[in-house]
């Protein structure tokens, strides 16, 4: 390239016609020097020096140089120069080949900078600096090397580069009686001139100690600058490029100090790593690029200069100095390579460039991660845009360490970025904004909700303090942490944790446990994708208890792999095709809502905010409470209900639900019996029998025997039997009225609304065989040994031995859709066989017994072989307690009755008898008079026992809307008084001769009676039947408030002492014993009295009393009213070991006869 029009007149006049070789150093030392190179040539000191012109070829370019000034290093100047400079040296080595440049630009330059294309003048004594121009001119990069010879002519120093076209400056000041170049503006530093000025034909030579370095780009200059090191730290790479390689730069920066004014939180995100921004736009507020560059002498007052930000410097000169903008320049023209560096007092910042970002909060707060994160996807506008308005929910570094490894999406993915924006909120919410349940739209916009923004639910509790600060507050379930923080338009929350976007709908659902049945079965079918990827969807899921209320066989019909269509009906029906927050469901006026399946479910909404869901078909009321939850779910919500719904496109009729219970037997019967219509849910056809006889709208229900039940049964002789089949379907067959359902939505709770028939109001229900037999009926109890949820069934009327054991249990049920919605299929474990009872017992007359449990009771016939077996035990159980209580209790018994009936004064007490006793008849003295008692124990105890069970039956019988199976307290101790009643007819002839014998030789040691059949000879001929039941009302009076407290106490004190926990089976013999004693001690507190009047009404001669009421006269009057009080001791006494030892006897025995038989 040629440039020589751009170089001086001067050195184009000096070098005109002057050949380019290098010239000879041979001239004589007494010759005046002509030219630089002759006065360098000359000193000795400047050896190196010419060297160094000689590797440049700077030699012709220095001897026609004219009138210029020459700042030449000493030896010693470039020898300590070259242990610094690498390049210097190996040029100094002379080797060619380890200098990379061969046209050796970079030492050509920097040569150049000690050369001035003018001779200056000689500063002045006192103190005073210069500034000059070199003839330096700095580029942007240097040629690449290359082996080519130099160009011709000799290279010269070409006007243009990094400084606008003009050469690089150089200071020389005066001072300390010395010149010194290469200083700063105020004279300082620099090179000192050690050699005197020289004068040559075309120059002047000053010998200086040092090589003048040539000033470095504006990045080094400022990495050299002490007051900069603010500067420094918040330099990034790209701003360094920026002062490396901008030409025509001018900087006016400030000083350390200066950055003290920026608000503590700026100068903090300044330091951090997402500053760049803002970085940028400070070093272009402190910069201007022009075709020029703003050395201080080119400034005049009233100078505007316009900066790479944009903004406008006002420069202002006075007799103090220059100042820029009000900011005054502390030292002006620090020169670099591009451009020159003036350092200032103060930014130049406009007002308002730089603004308190929510970025820069949340940077100074620790929450520098969170930020990081929001860089890594490009959400930056979140939190640099002051003028939105939003709330944020930031968890601190802290917080998100525990999630890095471990639970945060990848950096830069989509997920992360859904995930951020969840956590920002349009708008400022206080905590006072905040109620609890609210949702609150954030800036995730999601796909399943058509690109609608996903909501975020806020739980509010309120704290100690009335105060809306007070307030625990947590978001999506995330705790907020400490103090908010309030900037102009937004405001920040600090969290437990990172806020998770809601996922899909059976993702979401699936960590409840108590909606496991629903989501199991949505997998069993093909519709989870559809779930997960339908938009804008409202799941209903039904809980667990849903399947068990539902019933089983609906459910085992539902699940089976044959019915997967009414699966998937029955699932879509419960996904509503819209989102419907709680708020929505609860407040709001609309009531029917479309469904995925494509029918509709209606709301209805009750007095007390209570929601109820209805199915677009099923059951007549069936109903399902909402309980809404807001789960929510990235294509919308999920709330909870009772119960499933079946929809209309769902058909539940009696043969499905009988194939569900694998009852292929009992469908069969059904089907050869001539009820094929039942099953499919229809009227009875036209031709049949039935029709006509009011059947047509009825609904069925079926009690359905499993298969097993069968087994016992010759299935062929029963088909081969028209008749007896057609009995048996029909007392299975029970038609079902529909349900009533005035009473609004209330009118039947949802936990009972999926059975076939009103499980929970047990009760009598007709049968197909009704009509035709007087024990058609069937009756539903509750097991009283299992819970509620337990039922059993029997045929009304039938007598059975036990019907806890023979009645038939329900095992499961399942409720139709057909007909009147009503009915369905009940599954039991037994065949219940139509019954059909013995001549005497269908037409004799029955007991009061007979008027109560035999309605009861259910038992079929081939289970009548039991009937004995039972009343054989229970006889002999009875009998054996019977006999426990007398051997204990008779010596107590004898002590009693003699105190009753003797004379005044004959005994002093009850000691005194068993005393007088043992001496008279010695040790089976005390059991005289045991053999009656011991013969009419067992007709005594059985009868007694049997007659408490039948008064138990009774009293249900006369109380059939009772609420409970479980007798209270006084209706068993009615029961226990009547039991009294037919076990006096035996209880009073064995008191009679058991009270002759026990008084005998009262007084005298003869004997009148030889045994029991010797008194009752001797009574029967004394005054006939009369005779033998002396006594019965008193041991009426006696037994039945005595059998009262007796029965009583006994179930009362056992049901406190053995636990619930405990099963039938189980013998508790501390129990029993403590009861039973109990009982008896019950018994006697009342009996004594009466007890007294029976034993002196039975044990005087004939003729003493005319009754008992005369008894009762003649006792007080003789021995006064404490005389009816007479015996209290032993039978106390007696009281508590012989009524335990009957209450082991029966319980012990039992067990024992149930175990062998």
């Amino acid at each position: 390239m040629r440039l020589w029009r751009y170089v001086p007149l001067s050195i184009w006049f000096a070098i005109c016609g002057v050949s380019s070789s290098q010239l000879p150093w041979h001239a004589s030392p007494a010759d005046k020097p002509r030219t630089l190179v002759e006065v360098l040539n000359r000193d000795e000191d400047y050896s190196l020096l010419l060297s160094l012109l000689q590797r440049t070829l700077l030699i012709p370019t220095l001897n026609k140089l004219n009138g210029s000034t020459f700042f030449a290093p000493t030896n010693d100047a470039i020898k300590r120069r070259s242990e610094k400079d690498s390049l210097l040296q190996r040029v100094l080595e002379g080797d060619e080949l380890k200098v990379p440049d061969n046209v050796q630009e970079e030492l050509r330059q920097q040569l150049f900078y000690h050369l001035l294309n003018y001779t200056i003048q000689v500063p002045p004594v006192e103190p005073t600096t210069q500034t000059l121009k070199t003839l330096h001119f700095p580029k942007r990069s240097i040629d690449p090397p290359t082996r080519e010879p130099p160009p011709s002519p000799p290279w010269l120093p070409i006007p243009e580069g990094t400084l606008g076209g003009e050469p690089q400056r150089l200071r020389l000041t005066s001072r300390d009686e010395s010149l010194w170049v290469g200083t700063d503006a105020f004279g300082q530093g620099g090179v000192e001139v050690v050699k005197s000025r020289t004068d040559a034909s075309n120059g002047v030579v000053y010998g200086i100690s040092d090589m003048l370095q040539v000033p470095p780009s504006l990045a080094h200059v400022v990495g050299n600058e002490t007051s900069l090191s603010y500067l420094r730290k918040i330099l990034t790479p790209d701003l360094e490029d920026f002062l490396n390689e901008t030409s025509c730069l001018s900087l006016f920066m400030p000083v350390d100090a200066a950055w003290e004014s920026i608000d503590p939180l700026e100068r903090l995100y300044l330091e951090s790593e997402f500053s760049d921004d803002d970085r940028r736009r400070i070093l272009g507020m402190h910069s201007v690029v022009e075709d020029n560059v703003k050395w201080v002498d080119s400034f005049a007052s009233s100078t505007k200069m316009t900066t790479k930000y944009g903004s406008v410097l006002d420069v202002e000169v006075s007799s103090k100095g220059a100042t820029i903008n009000g900011s005054e320049v502390l030292q002006p023209d620090v020169y670099a390579s591009n451009g020159v560096l003036h350092l200032v007092s103060t930014l130049l910042i406009p007002p308002g460039a730089l603004q308190l970002t929510p970025e820069k909060y949340l940077l100074t707060l620790n929450c520098t991660s969170f930020v990081s994160l929001l860089h890594s996807v490009n959400l930056t506008h979140l939190v640099n845009n002051s003028d939105h308005r939003y709330t944020i929910l930031a968890p601190k570094d802290d917080v998100l360490s525990f999630f890095v490894d471990d639970g945060l999406p990848k950096a830069g993915s989509e997920e992360l970025k859904q995930m951020l924006q969840y956590h920002f909120i349009p708008g400022i919410w206080t905590p006072k904004k905040l109620d609890h349940g609210a949702l609150l739209e954030t800036e995730l916009h999601e796909p399943g909700l058509d690109d609608g923004r996903q909501v975020l639910q806020v739980e509010v509790h309120n704290g100690e303090k009335s105060a809306a600060d007070s307030k625990h507050i947590s978001f999506g379930g995330a705790g907020v942490i400490g103090d908010r923080v309030d900037l102009n338009n937004t405001t920040i929350y600090f969290i437990s944790r990172p806020l998770e976007p809601p996922v899909d709908p059976l993702q979401a659902a699936l960590p409840s446990l108590d909606l496991s049945s629903f989501l199991a079965a949505v997998f069993s079918t093909s519709l989870a994708d559809v779930i997960k990827k339908t938009p804008r969807t409202t799941f209903l899921i039904p809980r667990n208890s849903a399947f068990k209320r539902l019933g089983r066989l609906v459910s085992d019909h539902l699940l089976a792999a044959s019915s997967k269509a009414d699966l998937e009906n029955v699932i879509l029906h419960h996904v509503i095709d819209s989102v419907r927050y709680s708020k929505s469901l609860v407040n709001e006026s609309q009531r029917t809502f479309p469904t995925l399946e494509g029918s509709d479910l209606q709301l209805e909404r009750t007095d007390n905010g209570s929601v109820f869901i209805r199915a677009s078909g099923g059951w007549a009321d069936m109903q399902s409470a909402l309980y809404p939850q807001n789960l929510l779910t990235k294509t919308g919500v999920i709330h909870e209900v009772s119960d499933l719904m079946i929809p209309r496109t769902v058909e539940l009729n009696v043969g499905k639900l009988m194939k569900a219970a694998k009852a292929t037997t009992m469908a069969s019967l059904i089907t050869k019996a001539g009820f094929d219509w039942v099953l499919n849910g229809t009227a009875p056809p036209g031709d049949s029998e039935w029709a006509g006889r009011g059947l047509d709208g009825a609904s069925w229900t079926v009690l359905c025997p499993t298969d097993d039940s069968f087994k016992e049964f010759n299935l062929t002789e029963l088909v081969g039997n028209q008749e007896a089949l057609r009995s048996v379907v029909s007392q299975h067959l029970i038609p079902t009225p529909p349900l009533s359902t005035s009473g609004g939505s209330s009118a039947v709770e949802p936990n009972n609304n999926n059975r076939p028939l009103p499980l929970y109001d047990l009760g009598t229900y007709s049968t197909l065989l009704t009509p035709s037999s007087a024990y058609g009926d069937i009756v539903f109890r509750t097991l009283e040994d299992k819970s509620d949820s337990e039922y059993i069934v029997g045929i009304k009327g039938a007598r059975g031995t036990d019907g806890k054991t023979d009645w038939a249990r329900v095992l499961g049920w399942g409720r139709t859709t057909t007909g009147s919605g009503t009915g369905g299929v009940i599954q039991v474990d037994r065949l219940l066989v139509p019954y059909h009872p013995r001549w005497w017992i269908e037409y004799g007359p029955p007991s009061f017994v007979g008027a109560v449990g035999i309605g009861t009771e259910a038992q079929s016939p081939e289970d009548n072989k039991n009937l004995a077996a039972e009343n054989v035990k229970s006889f002999i159980a009875g009998g054996f307690g019977g006999v426990c209580a007398v051997l204990v209790g008779h010596p107590f018994d004898l002590t009693k009755t003699r105190l009753q009936t003797a004379a005044a004064g004959q005994y002093t007490g009850a000691v005194d008898v068993v005393r007088k006793a043992l001496a008279r008849d010695g040790i089976t003295g005390m059991y005289r008079g045991i053999v009656p008692p011991l013969l009419g124990v067992t007709p005594i105890f059985a009868m007694s026992f049997w007659a408490y069970d039948a008064s138990k039956s009774l009293i249900h019988a006369f109380t059939p809307n009772r609420t409970s199976e479980t007798l209270s307290t006084l209706e068993l101790a009615t029961a226990g008084f009547l039991s009294a009643v037919p076990t006096t007819l035996v209880t009073a002839p064995v008191e009679r001769a058991k009270v002759v014998l026990q008084v005998q030789g009262q007084g005298t040691s003869s004997t009148q009676y030889k045994g029991v059949v010797d008194v009752m000879r001797h009574l029967y001929r004394e005054g006939g039947m009369r005779s033998i039941f002396r006594g019965t009302g008193a041991t009426l009076a006696r037994d039945g408030p005595g059998s009262a407290a007796y029965f009583a106490a006994y179930e009362v004190t056992k049901k406190f002492l053995i636990s619930k926990e405990s099963t039938s089976g189980d013998l508790n013999l501390g129990a029993i014993i403590f009861a039973g004693g109990t009982a008896g001690v019950a018994m006697w507190s009342l009996a004594i009295p009466p007890d007294v009047l029976k034993s002196r009404l039975q044990s005087a001669p004939t003729g003493t009393y005319s009754g008992l009421f005369d008894c009762f006269r003649k006792t007080v009057a003789q021995d006064g009213i404490t005389a009816l009080w007479k015996g209290f001791g032993p039978a106390m006494a007696r009281a508590f070991p012989a009524n335990a030892a009957t209450f082991l006897g029966v319980e012990a025995s039992r067990k024992l006869l149930d175990g062998l038989f």
